[in-house]
């Protein structure tokens, strides 16, 4: 493995890393500018590795969450972006692996619109699905912070765990309600 291989591995570090920074922010704003530079990373990361599929997923990505965020046509954001995906895959496709970000984009902004233990369940679909992407194009940084997500999900699904708000003990799990 070369230098490049570890430089590309430590740009999508980086851009987790980012990508989570943007969480601690209070600003609506300054949460979208920090995943719009993470998304940006993201971006180089995939083209270097000419894994158009994910880079194609996550440029639109970073449209479509705005979209959700400035205005209030969530369904009409999510059907519309359906053919999106689909021309995605059909654009993409090298193997059956190519795919998987559009699932898992389209899983993603279905879930969006419901509630909180349905977003959780999709979203440990969808970055499960991120995990087997990136294994195959390489993406090994990010495959092992996607599957940290995958992990974290799966704690807030089972034990209702919020690191953010650890005032409501006693909870059942999201699954047992």
């Amino acid at each position: 493995m070369d230098l490049n291989f570890w430089i590309v591995q430590g740009i999508g570090i980086i851009a987790w890393l980012v990508l989570v920074a943007s969480y601690y922010r209070e600003d609506t704003n300054k949460i979208l500018v920090f995943q719009i530079i993470a998304t940006a990373l993201y971006c180089v990361h995939y083209y270097l590795l000419d894994a158009y599929s994910g880079l194609f997923i996550c440029v639109f990505e970073v449209i479509r969450d705005w979209l959700y965020y400035k205005t209030d046509w969530d369904d009409y954001i999510f059907y519309g972006s359906i053919p999106v995906y689909i021309i995605n895959g059909i654009v993409t496709f090298t193997g059956w692996y190519d795919l998987l970000p559009a699932f898992s984009s389209l899983l993603d902004g279905y879930t969006l619109t419901k509630k909180k233990n349905i977003v959780v369940f999709g979203a440990i679909i969808s970055y499960t699905s991120w995990v087997i992407y990136d294994i195959f194009v390489m993406s090994y940084s990010c495959a092992i912070t996607d599957g940290i997500v995958v992990l974290s999900n799966l704690s807030i699904l089972l034990f209702d765990f919020n690191p953010f708000n650890r005032k409501k003990k006693g909870k059942q799990p999201l699954l047992l309600k």
